[in-house]
Formats: structure tokens, sequence, C-alpha cells
């Protein structure tokens, strides 16, 4: 299709359209649904991170994007309307990372063949400023000087550093500017610290194969269609493969407990359940006298944590487990550890948890978690623990 339109032609069309459909309302087919995936809760003991610095995105705004769209994604929508869905379809799945973003398109009228519009300079890329350069785009109309937008990009990555992407999407239809060269000069300048990525949203195979031509020009980077990138699965792919990179969580704390794994001696703590240092959960703050089991009143408050957690997880089950310092021998510390545990049983029973629900063991001084040569470490030692049971 011609990129230059003759005035005649032009404002003949416009007083068909007027004087023969002047009482109707075209029918506006609306864009498909699109539910982005959460990258963010993908994995359990990994996290996503940004493997590049900055990003160029360049948009065909050409009038051959006025063009009815022959692939499956959003089918007979104008080429330009469905290369705009991909690109907020990409940044509804990306996730906010610190990485400063550039937005150029290029085909601005036939009085203007090799202009481009800079909508945003390299800033700090955030989900809204995104949105709000694609719903800037003007009208596609003119010619397409592709590689004056692959320059614009050249110019706005000289002063930034580390990794870059430049993703073009167009239809690839009547290419100006020289956009093989470009590509070359982005390789040459950057080496592979500048990938180039190309989506296809077109109806030819010469439009496919002049973006493919892209894409391996700059050696870094690949070209695909709109239809490869449009499902929530493959759109996630896709900005997986452009943007991001993996590294282990340094803070996963997979019960919520407040302690990070790495240092969880006990996990799957309920949650609520307060915890000590360890990730245990404990009877908090709650201490035996030298050789007594008796719980005193000041740890009241401490014991309703306990029944509040129960009867928010009605079907869970737990184990009391009573502990003593190792004054005296095994045998009495066992029979005292098992006092201990019962006393908070009795406690827990008389709150209305269902006996039903509580066990108990003592262990005597066997699992110190703290000093026995001291006071202070043999009054730590003197406690009850409880082990969900599920």
């Amino acid at each position: 299709m011609r990129k230059i339109y003759l005035l005649a032609s032009f404002l003949t069309a416009s007083i068909t359209v007027l004087t023969s459909c002047a009482q109707l309302k075209p029918h506006v087919k609306p864009l498909e649904a699109f539910t982005p995936q959460d990258l963010g809760t993908k994995f359990q003991d990994l996290e996503y991170v940004s493997k590049i610095e900055n990003f160029v995105i360049i948009l065909d705004s050409s009038a051959s994007m006025q063009d009815e769209y022959l692939g499956v994604v959003n089918h007979g929508r104008p080429k330009f309307a469905v290369a705009k869905d991909i690109l907020t379809r990409m940044n509804n799945t990306l996730p906010e990372i610190d990485v400063k973003y550039a937005f150029v398109t290029f085909g601005h009228g036939q009085f203007k063949p090799f202009e481009t519009n800079i909508l945003h300079e390299l800033k700090k890329y955030s989900r809204g400023l995104l949105d709000e350069a694609i719903n800037m785009s003007t009208p596609p109309e003119g010619s397409s000087p592709a590689g004056y937008g692959i320059k614009d990009a050249w110019n706005m990555l000289l002063t930034a550093g580390g990794q870059k992407a430049v993703i073009i999407v167009s239809d690839g239809e009547d290419l100006i500017g020289g956009p093989l060269e470009k590509a070359k000069d982005l390789k040459e300048m950057y080496g592979d610290k500048a990938c180039v990525y190309t989506v296809f949203v077109g109806n030819t195979a010469e439009g496919r194969d002049a973006l493919k031509d892209i894409a391996r020009e700059a050696s870094c980077g690949f070209s695909v269609t709109a239809d490869a990138v449009a499902s929530s699965e493959d759109m996630a792919d896709f900005v997986e493969k452009v943007f991001l990179t993996t590294i282990p969580r340094r803070d996963v704390d997979s019960d919520g407990d407040g302690v990070s794994d790495k240092n969880d001696e006990c996990p799957d703590t309920p949650k609520g359940a307060i915890v000590d240092s360890r990730g245990c959960w404990v009877v908090k703050g709650v201490t035996f006298d030298y050789k007594k089991w008796n719980i005193k009143e000041e740890f009241n408050s401490n014991l309703s944590n306990i029944v509040d957690v129960l009867q928010k997880n009605p079907n869970l089950s737990i184990r009391i487990e009573g502990h003593t310092d190792n004054i005296a021998s095994m045998e009495y510390n066992i029979e005292l550890s098992k006092k201990r545990a019962n006393a908070v049983k009795n406690y827990l029973v008389g709150k209305g948890i269902q006996e039903s629900r509580i066990t108990t063991e003592g262990f005597g001084f066997k699992h110190p978690i703290a000093t026995n040569d001291t006071e202070e470490g043999r009054a730590q030692n003197r406690r009850a623990e409880l082990v969900p049971i599920k």
C-alpha cells in the first residue's frame, strides 16, 4: 500500500463518507481481553531482576499501519491498534523494575517523510508512564523512516550505561532511512551491550523478513510476530527473555513468620503465630520458675495469641512440648517438662479449645536453646513450645 496519499483522493474519499454515511457511526471492534501473568509470584525461592539498564521502544506510525491486521490476535483491527495492544500487554506483564526507557514513533504525514517523534527521552520506567506514551502515539500516516527511529535510539543510548534493548514494533513495509545500516551502526557502537528485538504486526512475508533482517543485523536479539507473543504465557516468556534474569531470593519467608527460610528452624508455623528468633512457635515470654510448672497471670496475654491462632484455624492441631534446664536428673526433668506442657494445654482448654486438638510431650533438658551455665540461660530453657500438626 502506498505511504503517500494524494490530496484529491483524500478529499474524494472524505466527501463520499460524509454524504453517504453521515448518520452512521462506524462499529469499532473492541480489543481482545488479556490477563497478564504475575511474574513476581512465579518462583518461591527466586526473584526477577532486570538484566538491562535501558530500553527504547520504536513504534511504526506510518500510513500502512492503518490497514486491517489479518493475523490471529485482534484480527480485523488496524495494525496500529494491534501494535499498541501488544505493547500494552508487554507493559502489563513487565514487573516494576529499576530501569530507564524511551519511546519513539516514526511516520507522521506526507510532508514529514523523515520525521520521528520522541515521546519520552530516557527516564525511569514506570508502567504508568509507558502506558501514557502508548496512548499518546499519533494516528498512522506518511512514510516509514525506521532507520531514523533506530538512529534516535543510538543517540539516546550514548549516555546510558549497562545493557540496552531496542524494541521495534512494525509491519515492516517500505521501511526507509537505512534501518539495516542503522542496526549495524548500533552493533558497532555497543556490541552485545545493545540487543534489538523486532515484533512483526503485519500481513506480508516481505515485511516479516525485513524485521528479521534488522534483528539479525544487530546480532543480539531476535524477531517475533504479534501472534507469537499475544497470549499470557507467550508474552511472559517474551518479557523474561528481553528484560529479566533470576537470582535467589534474599529474604524468602515461606510461612510469613518474619524469619527467613534460611534461618527458620521451624517451617510452616501458622499465620499470626508468635515465634522466637529461630522461627519456632513458642509460648512467647512465658518461662517457668525453678522446679515450677504453674503459669503466672502476667503471661495470660501472651497465651491469648495461641488461643487466637487456634480459633482462626479450626482444623489445626498442636503438640505442646515442655522443656527444662539441666538441674537435677533427666528422669525428674522429663516429668517436670510434661507438667509444664500440660499446664499450657489446660489453659487453652479452659479458653474453649477442644482437648482433642492438643497433645503434649516432655523432653526434659534434651533440647536447650541457651547455655545451662548461667541463670539467664537456664531461665530461657525452662519453656514450652508448640508444633503445628496438620
